[in-house]
């Protein structure tokens, strides 16, 4: 990784994180989560996870927008992803992979592949 793609990945993270709090503070998170798909798609050459997380708040939107009856609980699991992630050091790359297996495959039914 370059030193400039060094530098996008580590604002990316703390944007990420930034994004996950203000989720949690939220009362209707779904701007948050097409917020958080366009900054992350912004990096998806640079972050390795980036496909993941996009998927992952795209997942949680198309919900909001496709179920609008679940929207609650939708809102419930949006927040829940942002704690997960909070908790989580994005830098330890088996705790991402355990994280998006489980929010990806197990939440949202993506396909495993």
């Amino acid at each position: 990784m370059s030193g400039s793609d060094d530098e996008a990945w580590s604002a990316y993270l703390e944007r990420a994180r930034d994004l996950s709090e203000q989720i949690l503070r939220a009362d209707d998170p779904y701007d948050l989560g097409l917020q958080f798909m366009g900054e992350t798609i912004d990096v998806i050459d640079i972050v390795e996870y980036a496909g993941s997380m996009y998927c992952l708040w795209g997942a949680l939107t198309d919900r909001v927008e496709l179920k609008p009856d679940e929207e609650d609980r939708t809102f419930a699991e949006m927040a829940r992803a942002a704690r997960d992630w909070l908790a989580l050091d994005p830098r330890d790359s088996e705790a991402v992979r355990r994280y998006f297996d489980y929010w990806l495959y197990d939440v949202c039914g993506y396909e495993r592949p």
